[in-house]
This record gives C-alpha cells, structure tokens and sequence, in this order.
C-alpha cells in the first residue's frame, strides 16, 4: 500500500508539473491568437464601409406543427398526404386507390380541411357500428410548415383525433366525398375508404 501510496503520489506531481507547463504554452499561444485576430482587424474595410457579414445557411426541410393548428391555417394550406392504415390485414380488403395518395392542389387540400374542421365533436356515448381496422392519416402541409397527422377511422365510430377535442364522422358529412375527389375517386363516399372483402377475406 505504501509503496502505491508514493508512486500514486510521484505521478500527481510530475502530471501536475507537466500541467503547469501546458498552462504556460497555451497562455502563450493565446497571445499570439490574439495578436493575429488584432492584426486582422486592421484589414481595409469593405466598399460599404462595414466588413462583410454571412447569413446562416436557412434549414432544409418543413418543420413539424401540432396538427391542432390546422383549422386556423386552412386558408394557407398547401399539400396533403394521406396514408392509409389496416389494423387488421387479415381480412383481405380491396381498396380502388394505392395505400398512400399526395394532394397538391390547394384548393381540394382546403376543402378536405374544412370539411375536417367542421365534424362536430364527440360527445357521450354512441353505440358505434363494426369496426373492420382501417383509419387514414392526413397530414397537411402548409408552405414549410408539416402539420402533425390528423387520424380519421373509417369504420366503427368514426373518430378523428388530431384536431384538439376528438371529432366523430357522421356517413353523411362531406370529409370523404371531399377527401375522396382529391385523391381522384370517382363519386366517392366512406364504403370508397372502408375498402371491400374479397372471398379470401371472408372465408378467412
């Protein structure tokens, strides 16, 4: 113990000897950073007067909002994604449109906004139909900004969530008409979104 006591203690003083030495060196070297930096100072000044200056490189890439803010921005929205989602692909559904659609016109991506916005809210208890897993995942996009996904379910109770309080899709809204001419469905209504059971799926 002792003989590692002295060699513990002969190290701290060399490292502390060897520390002070770095402290010089870098003191003086901070010196001559400074005298350089000075020295650079003194370099004629631009035309206008004022050395040039480089703005910051702006970020690539929308940037993320609460999806709660999309009905206050419906009328600076600018694109939708809508993807579709199947808790239950066991049941084999057939859908006339692929899993994920890109909106562009503005106009259709307001309207499928609007009529989003004016689902009313949930409230007490419903008794809520067969519910067959699939919901759609809409995110709006307004400019730079990507809104976070709205969820509309597209069986069971129909519930929107993303928008604050959780709505409710009543079939007789126009959220899937308007939704379904954006993504080029011809005469569409909600069975255009709950998709149709191939026999596999109900002999499965």
């Amino acid at each position: 113990m002792l003989v590692r006591q002295r060699t513990t203690d002969h190290v701290h003083t060399a490292g502390a000897s060897t520390r002070l030495a770095l402290a010089g060196a870098a003191a003086v070297a901070a010196a001559v950073a400074v005298a350089v930096a000075a020295c650079g100072s003194t370099q004629a000044p631009s035309a206008s007067g004022s050395s040039p200056s480089r703005s910051a490189t702006p970020s690539r890439g929308a940037t993320l909002q609460a999806s709660s803010g999309v009905c206050s921005s419906v009328p600076k929205l600018t694109a939708l994604t809508v993807r579709r989602m199947n808790d239950l692909p066991q049941n084999h559904l057939k859908f006339v449109f692929p899993a994920t659609e890109a909106v562009t016109s503005a106009t259709q991506v307001q309207t499928v906004a609007k009529s989003l916005c004016a689902l009313p809210q949930q409230g007490g208890s419903v008794t809520c139909p067969m519910d067959n897993g699939v919901s759609y995942q809409l995110t709006f996009v307004e400019g730079s900004t990507k809104f976070t996904p709205v969820t509309a379910e597209a069986s069971g109770c129909s519930i929107v969530k993303g928008l604050g309080q959780p709505r409710r899709v009543e079939p007789s809204t126009a959220l899937w008409q308007a939704l379904g001419l954006a993504i080029g469905i011809p005469h569409p209504d909600q069975r255009s979104f709950t998709g149709a059971q191939t026999a596999q799926g109900a002999n499965s």
